[in-house]
């Protein structure tokens, strides 16, 4: 008789996709802008560990009340920041990807004046050959049906558009998945 034993072992759970898309590592220093997904926030500022820098900057309570939430409820320490999207509390260079979270449409329904304003900011406090990730929530997918990118903002090219008008070179959209479309850009 032939009895065979498999060694079951726990296997680490997969990243959500909008976590993994952002390829962030440990010992990184990273800002997300806007807190819209609290899966998102406490994926990525864990991913960095106590090596790295998680960062958060929002505009309103509301915002800084989630990310104070997601942040506790995932033992991560954050550095948060509350204040206008134009004029971010860091140094220039002071983080190597900047993520933003649009989620729920902030950056597209911004007029293109504070939009492009919110990304040079993102471009500033990036180090050279450091990358940007707009995370979009779009139509179909799991999660409800407001495609992010509407009217002027859609019509004038997108994040991609927004992105290269920033000063991002390259800018490309990495992939729509699920409900969610990605659109990276590098600080050259």
């Amino acid at each position: 008789m032939l009895i065979m034993v498999f060694r079951l072992r726990r296997m680490r759970p997969m990243d959500p996709l909008q976590v993994a898309m952002t390829g962030v590592r440990m010992g990184e220093r990273v800002l997300q802008i806007a807190c819209d997904d609290k899966v998102l926030l406490s994926g990525v500022a864990s991913k960095v560990g106590l090596s790295g820098t998680a960062a958060l900057a929002v505009t309103d309570a509301e915002q800084a009340a989630r990310g104070r939430a997601a942040a506790a409820k995932a033992g991560i320490l954050l550095d948060l920041h509350v204040g206008p999207l134009d004029a971010l509390a860091f140094e220039s260079g002071a983080f190597d990807m900047v993520v933003i979270d649009d989620t729920r449409g902030r950056l597209a329904d911004l007029d293109p004046v504070a939009r492009d304003a919110c990304l040079r900011e993102a471009w500033r406090v990036l180090r050279p050959g450091g990358r940007v990730e707009v995370i979009e929530r779009v139509g179909g997918g799991w999660f409800g049906n407001r495609a992010t990118a509407s009217g002027d903002y859609a019509a004038g090219g997108g994040a991609e558009a927004a992105l290269a008008r920033a000063g991002f070179a390259p800018v490309r959209q990495l992939i729509e998945k699920d409900g969610f479309r990605f659109v990276e850009g590098l600080r050259a």
